[in-house]
Order: C-alpha cells, then sequence, then structure tokens
C-alpha cells in the first residue's frame, strides 16, 4: 500500500478522534483520548514526511501522559512551552502561521494544571482555532472541515459541563 495513502488513512482517523473528543468533558477522558489522536496523526505524519509534526505530537503526548499521572507543575509547563518553542524556531520559516500551533499547544499547556474540567476544555478550544486558523491558510480543507466539526463539539462539551454543573446544584 502506498505510504501516503496509509498516511491520509491514519490522519481522517485521528480527525474524527479529535471531533469526538469535543464531547468529552473530563480530564483525564480528554487526555487519554488526546493521546490516542496525537498516536495517529503522528503516524499519519510520518508517513506522509512530517518528522517535525512527530516530534511535537510526541512531546504533546509526554507531557498528556505526566498530567495523568502527576500534576504538572510550573516547571514542567515552562519545560514543554521552552522546548517547543524552540523546536517551532528550528524547524519552520519563522512565519506568523508557524507559530500558530505552538500556540495551541501553550494554550493546552497552561490549561493542563487547573483542576476545573472547563478550564481544560477553553485551553482545547483555544487550540482547535489555532489549528483551524493555520489549517484555514494552509488549505488543508479535509483537516480544516474536521476543525470546525471539533470546535462545535467542544462547544457542545462545555455546554454539557456547564449543565452538569446547574444540575449537580439542585
Amino acid at each position: 500500500m502506498n505510504l501516503v495513502l496509509v498516511g491520509r488513512i491514519f490522519s481522517i482517523l485521528a480527525c474524527i478522534l479529535m471531533v469526538l473528543i469535543g464531547y468529552l468533558k473530563h480530564k483525564k477522558t480528554i487526555l487519554w483520548a488526546q493521546n490516542l489522536q496525537f498516536v495517529l496523526f503522528s503516524i499519519s505524519y510520518a508517513c506522509l514526511g512530517g518528522i517535525a509534526a512527530v516530534v511535537g505530537n510526541m512531546v504533546s503526548l509526554l507531557r498528556n501522559l505526566i498530567c495523568i499521572k502527576w500534576n504538572l507543575t510550573i516547571p514542567l509547563q515552562i519545560f514543554f512551552i521552552g522546548f517547543q518553542g524552540v523546536f517551532t524556531f528550528i524547524t519552520t520559516q519563522n512565519r506568523w502561521i508557524d507559530w500558530l500551533p505552538f500556540a495551541a499547544a501553550t494554550m493546552i499547556t497552561l490549561s493542563l494544571r487547573s483542576k476545573k474540567d472547563l478550564m481544560i476544555k477553553l485551553g482545547c478550544i483555544g487550540s482547535i482555532l489555532c489549528f483551524g486558523t493555520y489549517d484555514f491558510f494552509l488549505k488543508n480543507w479535509v483537516v480544516f472541515a474536521f476543525d470546525v466539526f471539533s470546535l462545535i463539539t467542544s462547544l457542545i462539551g462545555v455546554y454539557r459541563i456547564l449543565f452538569d454543573k446547574e444540575k449537580e446544584a439542585f
């Protein structure tokens, strides 16, 4: 089978999972699902020759594994944000658009210290907006469509978090 075709298949699987993650509302569940998404995207990018994306996904996977097991401390946040920043600087042309994935990873990394599911979800929404803009300017229409779907499901996830909080209060 052609590596490009395999890469696209894994990309579509990762995108479908990305949309489904929007419905999730608890931190650990979101992190485990994101980990699977990072693995799928990494396989996709490896098949397509996007080694920078593979490394970025693996850093995010490591960050999520640490968040699942332990608290993400400020020094760890600084490490992950710094590593992503240096890696972005070294591997891109340093155009404003090249920094959108870094901004997306930073939003999620900053939100992961929160114990509140709503803050995690808002970090994910900020990340989706960054990647949606990135995919739009790259004319990556299939993934952009999934970014839009993911934004919608994430907004539904926020609604569910807020509605469940009100329901629990009564």
